[in-house]
């Protein structure tokens, strides 16, 4: 089994000097991470045992040398790479990814620019890549996309192809709050974009909880413990803090560079590892240190800051700036504080070689990461594990990924620069053997988590739910060979029973239920069907005597109304009970729904002669979700014993007498005579009652939904509607 990992870069970078190619490893936590991962594949119990990785190489390609770069680093690297011109990439790279999607995510609105250019190209570029990627896609790949960039290509592969698809965000997920500043049109496509995966995967539980919010809010999709039923298959939304290699941080030999801690008499090192990115806080970790300088005199020329910046996105304004910002601070800090023999702040705008960078963390007292929103942050998690002697304090910002599993660490709000000075201070002071402790019980974590775990604990999730999916979805779909037995039968059967319920079927679910009235085409359809003395046909719904009546009255079908309290059969002008019925009940049960209508504003209560549907389809959809489960609740403890039913349906909760149900109905009309054709079609949760007492021959089929009774599944309530089409041409 091969794994396709789908990132915006290759794990190599590809340059050109002098007309020859050159080839570098890329630089970044997701290259560095899941190399480790991918060196292990095979040796361990997972089924996996290969990979391709593709991503851009990092420059435009021209057309002539794109097999032989194509052919080098798919032999050297096992890549393959997507080819994009450097001004498409410049485009969405620095367009929607950078000037819209990343300030967003992080919470910075002020940086964020929206222009349709940055979205066209967005979806420009995810389409070229799922081209890509079905030109290399084999049957039995899994497919792992990776961030931000690739938002929109789980869902255009999902179209073409059956692969399981993860999906995984290495960057925070926004509150709806923010979410929402994106256009309609974007923040729409780019949660489908999303739910195109099996399983979408995120750092921490937050960020988890604020992507279903999104879902429900925006596109209307609950969600039950992080399982989003979709019409043709479920997506598994769940958390997966990303981990290092901890052995090769810890056991790393990082000679000829030194890694010893200074000497007593020595200054202590305040270490400062950041990518030039207004979302790190390098300003307020400035200003943090530079208040610690002012109120801890003390502490001068006995701790400095070796501060390293990494070169990022130098193109960008708004990063211009930060830089400007950074370089003046540090020499206000250093001309103010000081002198001959001592300077306050190692200022180093580079990129360090790995062992360099590892040898700074172990000569560290002290690791000072205060992003104003991070992702995860795996600088902290390498500097806790790089410690071999186990002396080091961390200062971690909460709002990274990271603060959430290095709790021993000391936790501070980096926009309280007060935070960061106190934090800086107390670091210093701690005893060696606290700091032993602490990262003795942080170690064992990181140890015990690591990459590969993390890694193998996706791919698994993602292998099971996809298995659920893809099993439910072979096994009940109805497919074009089912579909002709099904007329075939239809077509031979000398006497049919056709039973159909009205919203979700016949027609949509809407969001004004008035608006639930049948079109010309379907009163056509439904005449034909009915016409013939061969079929009898049933539409059973929870709607009133009066809206079938105007609705469907000219019709030869057979009707319920109120879930089965009264029935009508074709040609007949009567109404007539199902059974004796009781509406005593309803003096209990009305109170309670007007009282919870009064609690959520857009609700509605309708009543008729023995039941009372609660409506919320207008009413704010997330308090909905809540409230509507409480209405469930107590509505059935108090109904337990007064002979009513409770039943759930499309934003809506039907309450009616007891012992009439779609299954009773079914037998009623099966009572009739013999059937050697019966089909049942229906959508809503009250429709599993109707499949149950079916004859063993019958074609039970469910709108919408995988996990039924029924025998069989249509994606859509306009498959159904084709299906009597095609019935009604035979």
């Amino acid at each position: 089994m091969r794994l396709l990992i789908v990132s915006n870069r290759l794990p190599v970078s590809v340059s050109r000097e002098d007309g020859k190619f050159h080839y570098e490893k890329s630089a970044g936590g997701l290259v560095s991470g899941l190399s480790d991962f991918l060196k292990g594949l095979g040796k361990d119990q997972t089924d996996i045992d290969d990979y391709i990785w593709m991503g851009w190489p990092g420059m435009s390609i021209e057309k002539e040398d794109q097999d032989h770069v194509r052919a080098t680093v798919e032999e050297k690297y096992k890549a393959s790479p997507v080819f994009l011109s450097q001004k498409l990439m410049d485009k969405v790279y620095l367009g929607f990814c950078n000037k819209t999607i990343w300030p967003l995510f992080h919470y910075f609105p002020n940086y964020a620019s929206f222009e349709n250019e940055f979205w066209d190209e967005y979806i420009r570029s995810n389409e070229i890549f799922c081209e890509e990627v079905l030109k290399v896609l084999k049957p039995d790949d899994i497919i792992w996309v990776h961030d931000y960039h690739l938002m929109l290509l789980p869902a255009m592969l999902k179209e073409k192809v059956n692969n399981p698809i993860g999906f995984f965000l290495h960057i925070p997920f926004p509150e709806f709050e923010m979410y929402r500043l994106f256009p309609k049109e974007s923040r729409a496509e780019i949660l489908r974009g999303l739910l195109g995966s099996d399983l979408v995967g995120f750092h921490t539980h937050d960020y988890t909880q604020y992507f279903l919010r999104s879902v429900l809010r925006i596109l209307g999709l609950e969600n039950h413990m992080g399982t989003i039923d979709l019409p043709d298959r479920v997506v598994k939304v769940a958390t997966f803090p990303m981990g290092i290699e901890f052995e090769k941080f810890h056991n790393m030999d990082v000679s000829p560079f030194p890694s010893e801690k200074p000497a007593a008499d020595q200054p202590k090192i305040v270490l400062s590892v950041d990518r030039l990115d207004y979302s790190k806080g390098i300003v307020n970790r400035l200003q943090g240190f530079e208040l610690f300088l002012k109120k801890h005199p003390e502490w001068h020329g006995k701790v400095f800051l070796n501060m390293i910046v990494v070169p990022s996105r130098t193109g960008v304004t708004s990063y211009q700036k930060i830089k400007r910002r950074l370089d003046e601070l540090v020499g206000n800090i250093n001309g103010n504080f000081g002198s001959v023999n001592w300077t306050p702040i190692i200022y180093q705008y580079t990129s360090l070689p790995h062992k360099e960078l590892i040898a700074q963390y172990r000569m560290s007292a002290v690791s000072l990461i205060t992003p104003l929103r991070d992702g995860m942050n795996l600088v902290a998690k390498e500097y806790i594990a790089s410690l071999r002697d186990k002396l080091g304090v961390l200062v971690l910002s909460e709002f990274t990924g990271a603060a959430k599993e290095l709790g021993e660490s000391i936790i501070i709000n980096p926009n309280n620069i007060n935070e960061i000075a106190e934090g800086i201070y107390d670091a210093l002071n701690i005893a060696d053997e606290e700091q032993v402790r602490r990262n003795n019980i942080m170690q064992k974590r990181l140890k015990r988590y690591n990459v590969t775990k993390w890694a193998n604990d996706f791919v698994d999730s993602l292998l099971t739910i996809s298995k659920i999916s893809n099993y439910t979805s072979r096994a009940k779909l109805l497919k074009p060979d089912l579909r002709d037995k099904l007329l075939k039968n239809y077509q031979e059967a000398s006497s049919r029973l056709i039973i159909v319920n009205y919203d979700g079927t016949l027609v949509p679910f809407n969001e004004n239920p008035a608006k639930g009235k049948p079109t010309p085409e379907l009163l056509s359809l439904l005449a034909n069907l009915s016409t013939t003395e061969k079929t009898d046909m049933v539409i059973i719904s929870g709607r009133s005597k009066k809206d079938l009546d105007d609705w469907l009255g000219d019709t030869h079908v057979n009707l319920t109304a109120e879930q089965g309290c009264w029935i009508k059969e074709a040609r007949q002008k009567e109404w007539k009970l199902f059974k004796p019925l009781s509406a005593e009940w309803k003096h209990e049960v009305l109170p309670i729904l007007e009282m919870y209508t009064d609690r959520l504003p857009g609700a509605y209560v309708a009543e008729r002669e023995y039941s009372i549907s609660w409506h919320y389809h207008k009413a704010d959809i997330e308090q909905a979700s809540f409230l509507s489960k409480e209405v469930s609740d107590h509505l059935l403890s108090i109904t337990t014993n007064i002979g009513v039913q409770v039943l759930p349906g499309h934003k809506v909760i039907e309450v009616s007498n007891s012992g009439i149900n779609k299954g009773e109905l079914a037998m009623h009309w099966l009572s009739r005579k013999p059937y050697d054709f019966v089909m049942a079609i229906g959508a809503g949760w009250s429709d599993e009652m109707l499949f149950q007492p079916l004859p063993e021959h019958a074609w039970s089929i469910r709108v919408g939904m995988l996990m039924t009774d029924a025998n069989f599944v249509l994606k859509k309530q306009e498959d159904a509607l084709e299906l009597l089409r095609m019935l009604e041409k035979h």
